[in-house]
């Protein structure tokens, strides 16, 4: 009933994604602007070596929250950080520890989440730091910020961008009007951030987030942040 009512609030929304101005808020992102959003190379035990791509958002010294379809079966994760494109990060990191929500349904998409454990601790500079959290008591903002590389439907794309634009909310879904232009399946995870805040993480191309704050104490109780 979940997947139904997601796909519902999809379809009830998606005509006015695609009728977004074109003079709306959307632009290449620069180096420092969005210094939480981190890229994700994944490796995983069912793909045949072949490596998937992934967004997440720096959470804390230690910790990146992402998607559980993103790290679903991770063998090794690339983490790179400060990073407007995929192939000039200020610092890459890898890992293999994941964390996906104990709920998550990869047949109905339902608690997309999931954390990945860094294996040490990452310094801030000024094109990294980590995100600050929608607290669990928190009202989603009425509009934000979506971020992603984009992609063909076959290859990621290279360069970051981000599109500020309204929220249509709705239980735990927050759908982000007018995102799914510049978002892909490469980009699964991704942080939306209203005034430094994440209030969601990217589940579907269609500029579908699931509501950090529904997901905060289940987020607190496993890195402690």
């Amino acid at each position: 009933m979940k997947a139904f009512a997601l796909l519902c609030l999809v379809v009830a929304v998606q005509g006015r994604v695609l009728d977004v101005p074109e003079d709306q808020s959307r632009a290449v992102a620069q180096r420092g602007e969005n210094p939480w959003l981190v890229h994700l190379r994944v490796t995983r035990s069912t793909g045949g070596g072949l490596l998937d791509t992934g967004v997440g958002s720096l959470i804390g010294t230690s910790w990146v929250l992402t998607a559980a379809s993103a790290v679903q079966d991770a063998r090794f994760i690339w983490i790179r950080y400060g990073a407007v494109d995929p192939f000039r990060p200020e610092l890459v990191t890898e890992t293999s520890v994941v964390q996906l929500h104990p709920d998550y349904s990869a047949v109905t998409g339902d608690n997309n989440i999931a954390l990945v454990s860094i294996n040490r601790l990452v310094q801030s500079t000024a094109n990294i730091s980590p995100v600050a959290l929608a607290a669990a008591d928190s009202e989603a903002p009425s509009a934000g910020r979506s971020c992603g590389f984009g992609g063909d439907g076959e290859t990621p794309g290279v360069q970051l961008q981000c599109v500020s634009g309204d929220l249509v909310v709705d239980g735990n879904t927050i759908v982000a009007k007018g995102a799914d232009g510049i978002l892909s399946k490469f980009d699964v995870g991704s942080p939306l951030v209203e005034d430094g805040v994440q209030h969601g993480v990217l589940s579907s191309v269609l500029g579908v987030y699931l509501k950090v704050a529904y997901y905060r104490s289940w987020i607190q109780q496993v890195t402690e942040i």
